[in-house]
């Protein structure tokens, strides 16, 4: 049974490996996102799957376009396609080239949290829970019927980075016990509840402004859920921007929303609901990581409200 694995970030890194040791189909190689370039030097960079592949010496292949993708697949006719994270949209004339289809890794409970910021989301939300889903594709994004679920708790201090991990491992090991059953015939796909589907945005960098007329625990947890990528931030009232890289409640105020709480040297800002942010780890304009307390001691800005 040829497989072949589509796939980008290194959320698909777990789900490589699986593959890879898979006594029930042979990993053929593996398609990636071409390199591009990143950051501010706008180094042209390999995604990590195909750094993955690279290292373990598998075949990887990175088109450049829906038609180049459409051919290589008409070309390798893999039984089987996995795709995790791969971040672009499968052709539709492609849909039909392996027999059996192509197996989708999503990092949320599906029919909840549709489309491409699922873990962001569940942090943001404060859900108690979340979950990795394996569906079928079809021609909707995030539509096709469930082969497996598996539901995962949320931590109350859970960082978006250490939940992706998690997901990715536990999205994997779910594979691992549900592909042999599907391979064989021996799984029967449900269809997802259309009516309870929820969906998620491309998140960019404007999604982390912190708007300090909201509740300190719904900033608190855009932080956490925000971390990396878009990353949460504001500007001060000097005009500059200040990223925030680590939060805590800060206890209560009578100040307005939005202004500065000088409080034993701590960096406190008074938010809508009569509660303060904390502001543990930041980082501003130009300049390096640092803990709140250090950069409020050298700042030298007026301390009016932040709007």
């Amino acid at each position: 049974m040829r497989c072949l694995l589509l796939g980008t970030s290194s959320f698909a890194i777990p789900t490589a490996d699986v593959l890879l040791r898979s006594t029930v189909c042979t990993l053929v190689g593996v398609i990636s996102k071409p390199d591009e370039p990143v950051g501010r030097a706008q180094t042209m960079t390999t995604p990590p799957l195909a750094v993955w592949a690279k290292t373990h010496d598998v075949r990887c292949w990175q088109p450049d376009t829906k038609g180049a993708l459409a051919e290589l697949l008409r070309d390798l006719q893999p039984d089987a396609v996995v795709v995790v994270a791969y971040g672009k949209i499968i052709p539709p004339d492609a849909l039909t080239i392996p027999r059996f289809g192509y197996v989708n890794l999503h990092p949320s409970l599906l029919p909840t949290y549709r489309g491409p910021s699922p873990i962001h989301a569940a942090i943001a939300n404060g859900d108690a829970e979340t979950g990795v889903t394996l569906i079928l594709l079809d021609a909707d994004i995030d539509h096709g019927p469930v082969l497996a679920q598996e539901r995962v708790p949320i931590a109350t201090t859970a960082t978006r980075i250490a939940l992706e991990r998690e997901l990715a491992e536990r999205g994997a090991n779910l594979l691992e016990r549900t592909l042999s059953e599907y391979l064989a015939g021996r799984s029967v796909p449900q269809e997802q509840d259309h009516e309870r589907a929820t969906t998620t945005p491309l998140l960019t960098r404007a999604h982390g402004r912190l708007d300090w007329q909201r509740p300190a625990v719904e900033l608190e947890r855009l932080v956490r859920a925000y971390e990396g990528w878009p990353g949460t931030w504001f500007t001060l009232p000097d005009g500059k921007r200040l990223k925030v890289l680590a939060a805590t409640l800060g206890g209560p105020t009578r100040a307005p929303f939005g202004t500065i709480v000088r409080d034993d040297g701590h960096f406190r800002i008074a938010c809508g609901d009569g509660t303060m942010l904390e502001l543990a780890d930041v980082q501003p304009e130009g300049g390096a990581l640092m803990d709140g307390a250090t950069f409020l001691r050298g700042y030298r800005g007026p301390l009016a409200r932040i709007a």
